[in-house]
């Protein structure tokens, strides 16, 4: 097989298309008011029977649920990683969630030799560490066809005590018409390179009119 038939087999097998899955609250009152929230990056851990028991956001730790929350496909006794809309906790660490996605969330592949990486364009917002991930919230130009991502790892060097990881994303259209931005969440997983204080993180993207960009986060 050719190099370029094995990049373009590694993109399709390599990557995960983004996924949306919403939740709803059992036993939800129609007229129910909402109370402040936030939105954030955050941890979902279902329980022997596929219903989410705790989430753990990135800013405030574990929480219990006022509410038992469910979805469709969930595995028993997992842990995903989602962006979700929840109250403030309580005094008791207690909270209310009213809607989550899950997030693309892979940890990074290795291209060897002959293997590319698809890197279409896209806008980011914002990226930034949050707990053992790096989140990134991406603006591809999309229309109707979902896009796929992944994260590469370029390099790791570690050099006066200190490691640099250099990582890249992924981005495919495929074949998606560009006609108007959607946030699209992103979260790098870090648990497996054993980074510490003074560590960086090179991320790097392919941006509308500016080619490849960088952003440098200490770990």
């Amino acid at each position: 097989m050719r190099r370029a038939e094995l990049g373009r087999k590694f993109l399709h097998t390599g990557i995960v298309l983004l996924v949306a899955l919403f939740f709803v609250q059992c036993d939800k009152e129609d007229d129910y008011v909402y109370p402040d929230v936030l939105t954030d990056f955050m941890d979902l851990h279902t329980n022997d029977e596929s219903v989410i028991d705790y989430i753990r956001p990135d800013v405030s730790g574990m929480l219990s649920l006022n509410h038992r929350l469910s979805g469709q496909g969930l595995k028993e006794d997992t842990v995903y990683r989602a962006v979700g809309m929840y109250s403030l906790p309580d005094a008791e660490g207690r909270t209310s969630v009213y809607s989550v996605s899950l997030v693309y969330a892979e940890p990074p592949v290795r291209l060897g030799e002959g293997l590319t990486l698809l890197a279409d364009p896209l806008n980011i917002e914002s990226v930034y560490r949050g707990g053992d991930y790096l989140n990134v919230v991406a603006q591809p130009m999309m229309q109707s066809i979902p896009h796929s991502y992944t994260f590469a790892e370029d390099s790791l060097v570690s050099k006066g005590g200190c490691t640099r990881l250099y990582l890249k994303l992924g981005h495919s259209r495929n074949g998606d018409r560009e006609s108007f931005p959607r946030r699209v969440y992103l979260s790098v997983p870090l648990k497996g390179y054993a980074l510490s204080a003074g560590d960086t993180i090179v991320f790097r993207a392919n941006v509308y009119d500016k080619g490849l960009k960088e952003w440098r986060v200490a770990y």
